[in-house]
């Protein structure tokens, strides 16, 4: 009755519906008049034009409230406005209020899926010109593509974008203001011959340098080509051609302006010394304008790769679940730790009634023209208007989503993998045939061409695949290379999980306590997520970030209860974990990264055949293939776009429910909107300087954009590294071994050069080694009168085999020693927390500890506690590997 409900509000939009129609609402504002032209702030001065495009100050601060992310229900609202009139505050009305509109706000675009059920979509290219118009995002936006690395950190350092002609930057502007396109004939300088024309076939940044370089393949005439290899000879070249001498790598500062195209072009045979000489046709297709240098009519052409996200999400408050399925946007030229904060998420589209691929048919007509066409907006960082060009990168969801956007039939059915023709039954531990756009639309085709239902499913069943109409199939990219495995989903709640479910229920319940005891003892210091042992009986509950947590400490943990078979899976899957959660991606670390992963799934083969069976075992095959082609598996991690949903959720939750699809795209619009004009964007009426000055206060960027404070606050110097934190008691103090007598204020913690606070007792990494030492555990903290800040350090020592290897356990962790060298080392020595595993040998025992008591919900609650005991006698550690923050 629900859904009905929802259909039937939705189909009727030209019907206002008033959200603020409350019973409260007559008692509030049976006073107001929302024509007043203006309001005053809490102090009755008046603050029209310093807070444009709002009335005054107070209308701001109520208007932000009321479209805050973290909103409130409508009786809420009603209570502060009535509270603010008591206290004789001249307000405007919540009407008012809600209905004020933006200027320039463009509102969300109506939308009707095949069954005639509407829906609303904030269009893309208005997210793209908001984006790119907003001074601060515009200047952080990578428009090329880098070449030159031997480590890839971004999206923008990946395969997709600097070898895929789709992302290509079309065109540079050069010292004259000329345009220069790609595959345009240019003069370049030259150091012998003053100027050779060359074609440009590509523009990228250098790793090393920020300047714009591009690939030129180099052609000569026929005395500047026997100049440069004197010992060829070229027959048959006329005059009007030009022979390709290579291609270089030329900066553009380099490039003296356009050149006449040549005639014929006359290329080196590669198996041999000859030549072939191109035709007309032939060159004039090598040297074919670009589509868009028309369009572009001479102003500057911008690249600007999107990164899509689809998921459901509740819409209840509750666990009940009242499926919305929703459509987020970024940018893949934004470095990782912009990306990665939610308020660069842009929301498009929201439903609880239309399916993701109905929601996704305006989004395949945007995209394609966003990259065949492009769209005029003005560019922040220019300060002028551009064509921007906004091709698909990739779209980042989880796994059922996934196969529901690939057409394919899921991880039930025989051809389990969306991206490959692995079949569960035969070869699942290999990569087969890779899938591709082309081969999909023909098998759907051959679907279609069947005449009987029984035919049809036996021929899903060997390809994979339904034959559904799948608009997002049509748009330039070929999605099944343009959805990388995303490792939350597939790691985390995917083999995690599934391993945990094998071993737990094996163990007695003797283990489970052992087990609890030893996770209580477990030094967990800079870890983001605190265990408990409740693992033992709780793990199918478990969220993604405690199964990432427990990773950490798994091996160490479950070890002596595991056979040695569970325990080589456990390893296996720890260091695909370690490879997945990794910042960075080497090249030349392609084959041993993906060996680990062959290795994962070959032991669990071995060893858990079960686990052999789920899709999520074989996606890990293809991790280190997404790698490549989108950097690190950071850059297109779901984990903050699930952040995101809870607005969605919250939004549901606060509104009226008549018509969800329409408030919760017009909430966000306005947000998107609201954060354009205050960032400088260039609207026809720009942002009064007391609203700017408003709107970047803390407390209101951390209710309206949803930033953490602990970001918002970062610039203080309290939360610089080196700074010393918690302080504790002031005392003299004679440090001796270090000739230091002074006055000592002394402090519990300490910023490492990495941001994260460090605490007395953590395991912590040196910037600068000590005394040959790179690793210790913080003992203090002290500030001496001159202000600088100081730490004891008690060192470990690393050891090594005599070939200068460093000793491991059978985890594969370095084995160090806790020495008893304390040495003292500035604050900001300290890089970052790390993690180290006591080395437990017999002498660390469990020890019953009888009945202890404590105080829950105010009553006395006695239980027996089996503790863990380490043998702190016994110095030996080992440095976890598989820690990340």
């Amino acid at each position: 009755m629900h859904s009905e409900e929802v259909i039937h509000a939705e189909q009727q939009p030209t019907a206002d519906i008033d959200d603020s129609s409350d019973d409260v609402e007559d008692v509030v504002d049976d006073d107001d008049d929302p024509d007043i032209v203006e309001w005053f702030d809490g102090l009755g001065q008046s603050n029209t034009s310093n807070y444009h495009p709002f009335p005054s100050k107070i209308f701001a601060l109520l208007f932000f409230l009321v479209n805050s992310p973290h909103p409130m229900g409508e009786k809420n609202l009603s209570f502060v406005w009535f509270i603010l009139k008591q206290m004789g505050i001249t307000v405007p009305s919540l009407a008012t209020v809600k209905k004020f509109q933006l200027p320039d706000m463009k509102e969300p675009v109506r939308h009707v899926n095949c069954k005639g059920i509407p829906f609303y979509s904030i269009p893309l290219e208005s997210i793209v010109s908001q984006c790119i118009g907003q001074p601060l995002l515009s200047s952080n936006l990578m428009r090329y593509p880098v070449e030159g690395l031997d480590t890839y950190t971004e999206m923008y350092h990946g395969d997709a974008w600097r070898n895929d002609s789709r992302f290509f930057s079309p065109m540079v502007k050069i010292h004259n203001g000329a345009s220069v396109f790609l595959k345009e004939c240019v003069n370049i300088k030259h150091q012998e011959f003053g100027t050779v024309t060359g074609v440009v076939l590509k523009f990228y940044h250098w790793a090393t340098s920020k300047d714009i370089l591009a690939h030129i393949e180099i052609l000569l005439d026929l005395f500047q080509f026997q100049h440069m290899v004197p010992d060829t000879t070229v027959t048959h070249l006329s005059s009007d051609s030009l022979i390709s001498y290579g291609i270089m790598n030329v900066p553009v500062s380099d490039i003296v302006g356009l050149a006449t195209p040549p005639v014929h072009i006359v290329q080196r045979v590669s198996s041999g010394s000859g030549f072939v000489r191109m035709d007309k046709q032939e060159t004039a297709a090598h040297l074919a304008s670009h589509p868009l240098k028309a369009r572009a009519d001479g102003k500057r052409v911008v690249m600007l790769p999107l990164i899509l996200f689809s998921d459901d999400t509740s819409g209840n408050r509750s666990k009940k679940w009242h499926k919305f399925e929703s459509w987020y946007l970024s940018f893949a030229g934004l470095p990782r730790h912009l990306n990665a904060r939610i308020e660069n998420i842009n929301f498009v589209c929201s439903s609880d009634s239309v399916s993701p691929l109905d929601l996704s048919e305006p989004i395949a007509q945007q995209l394609t023209a966003l990259e065949t066409e492009g769209v005029f907006t003005f560019d922040a960082s220019h300060q002028e208007t551009v064509l921007v060009v906004a091709p698909l990168m990739c779209i980042v969801c989880d796994n059922p989503r996934a196969s529901t956007l690939l057409n394919h039939l899921g991880s039930a059915a025989l051809k389990h993998c969306p991206r490959c023709m692995t079949s569960r039954q035969e070869n699942p531990d290999t990569v087969c045939a890779l899938r591709t756009k082309d081969m999909a639309l023909q098998q759907i085709a051959q679907i279609n061409a069947l005449l009987t239902e029984a035919d049809r499913v036996g021929m899903r069943k060997s390809f994979g695949l339904r034959e559904d109409y799948n608009p997002l199939l049509y748009i330039p990219a070929d999605l099944y290379l343009s959805i990388p495995v995303e490792v939350l989903h597939t790691l985390s709640l995917g083999s995690c999980k599934h391993i945990l479910k094998d071993v737990m229920p094996k163990m007695s319940p003797h283990q489970k306590r052992e087990i609890q005891a030893r996770v209580r003892a477990f030094n967990t210091s800079g870890f983001s997520t605190k265990l408990h042992g409740s693992v033992c009986y709780y793990y199918q509950s478990f969220v993604g970030r405690d199964f990432k947590g427990w990773t950490q400490m798994a091996l160490f943990i479950l070890g002596p209860y595991l056979s040695d078979g569970q325990k080589e899976v456990l390893l296996a899957y720890s260091k695909v974990f370690r490879i997945a959660y990794c910042d960075f991606f080497k090249p030349v670390l392609l084959d041993e990264w993906k060996s680990v992963c062959q290795a994962f799934v070959s032991t669990v083969k071995q060893h858990m055949p079960s686990l052999l069976e789920k899709q999520k075992t074989h996606l890990i095959l293809h991790l280190v293939d997404s790698m490549v082609k989108f950097g690190p598996c950071s850059s297109f991690s779901a984990e903050r776009f699930e952040s995101f949903n809870s607005n969605v959720r919250m939004y549901n939750v606060f509104g009226n429910r008549l018509a969800p699809s329409r408030d919760i795209a017009k909430r966000f619009c306005t947000l998107q909107h609201l954060r354009y004009i205050c960032h400088g964007g260039n609207a026809s009426e720009r942002c009064g300087g007391a609203l700017k000055e408003l709107y970047f206060t803390p407390l209101l960027q951390h209710m309206v954009r949803g930033i953490s404070m602990r970001e918002l606050l970062g610039h203080k110097a309290i939360y610089q590294p080196g700074v010393a934190r918690k302080c504790g008691m002031q005392y003299d103090i004679v440090l001796g071994m270090f000739a230091l007598t002074d006055k000592v204020l002394e402090h519990r913690s300490v910023v490492s050069q990495n941001t994260v606070l460090v605490s007395s007792g953590d395991y912590v990494e040196l910037v600068i080694s000590q005394c040959n030492m790179k690793y210790g555990i913080l003992l203090t903290t002290f500030t001496l009168s001159d202000g600088s800040v100081h730490c004891l350090v008690q060192g470990f020592h690393e050891l090594t085999l005599p070939d200068g290897q460093p000793l491991v356990n059978e985890y594969d962790c370095p084995l160090m020693d806790l020495s008893t060298t304390i040495f003292c080392t500035a604050g900001n020595n300290i890089q970052r927390p790390v993690s180290f595993v006591h080395q437990c040998s017999g002498t660390c025992l469990f020890k019953e500890t009888g009945a202890s008591i404590r105080n829950v919900e105010r009553d006395i609650v006695q239980e027996d506690t089996l503790i863990f005991k380490h043998d702190w006698n016994n110095t030996m550690y080992c440095y976890n590997v598989y820690y990340t923050l």
